[in-house]
């Protein structure tokens, strides 16, 4: 499933160039929005927070328009990386991981309503502080997500602990417990931060044990069930 000629590294400089200059391009407009504009980027994160749980949750977990999003995701990204098998050992195994650098446009087009409706109640200025509250999200969503998928003694030669406590260590937890077969339709569906799985009652510890349909398991036939629909049609496409 990886593109010939793929480079990590060559997407980590698309990503983060497009991003910073996206981000300067934002700053520059936000410096027309009065001061106590730049208070309200902590509910612009909290709106983000919802949207990505929202994006995470269904489209990307739901076979639902745009289907490209739940076929990349729930049938290629979980199927390489399960709660045991999170890390990646090669540089191109992030075209598994990480975004396509053109999402970042598409993003920042689809949350347009909440920029037009920031500046027509502050001003031009304020669509700016928006822009630069959702490219920082996106931009630590995208980090946090490769980080988890590192593997664990890459990790604690940066002094990161991915496991055990810490908050690295916990946000780490709660996204490998998405990664169980059984469970990634169904909780954990913050890759950031746990804010709106609690407002909506979808997070869940790793270790929990659930019942009835949806349980964890990672047999083939798990994987069929999970992601494919059983042994149906949708199946034939892992």
């Amino acid at each position: 499933m990886i593109p010939a000629g793929y480079s990590g590294r060559r997407q980590i400089a698309q990503t983060a160039t497009l991003g910073v200059g996206l981000m300067a391009v934002a700053f520059a407009i936000a410096l027309r929005a009065p001061a106590a504009g730049w208070l309200l980027v902590p509910a612009f994160w909290v709106f983000a927070n919802f949207f990505e749980w929202t994006v995470h949750r269904y489209p990307m977990h739901r076979p639902m328009f745009p289907r490209f999003m739940y076929h990349n995701h729930a049938q290629i990204h979980h199927v390489a990386f399960t709660d045991s098998t999170m890390a990646f050992h090669d540089m191109r195994e992030l075209s598994l991981i990480m975004m396509p650098w053109y999402t970042i446009v598409l993003l920042l087009v689809t949350v347009s309503p909440v920029a037009i409706l920031a500046g027509a109640l502050g001003g031009v200025g304020m669509v700016g502080v928006f822009y630069v509250a959702a490219l920082g999200y996106f931009l630590t969503y995208e980090v946090l997500h490769a980080l988890y998928h590192v593997p664990s003694d890459t990790m604690a030669r940066f002094g990161l602990a991915a496991e055990g406590r810490g908050i690295f260590g916990a946000l780490r937890a709660h996204h490998q417990h998405h990664h169980v077969l059984r469970r990634m339709a169904h909780v954990n569906f913050n890759v950031t931060f746990p804010l709106t799985d609690v407002i909506m009652g979808t997070r869940e510890r790793p270790g929990t044990v659930a019942h009835g349909p949806g349980r964890p398991g990672t047999t083939a036939g798990g994987i069929a069930a999970a992601v494919g629909g059983g042994g149906g049609p949708g199946a034939k496409t892992i």
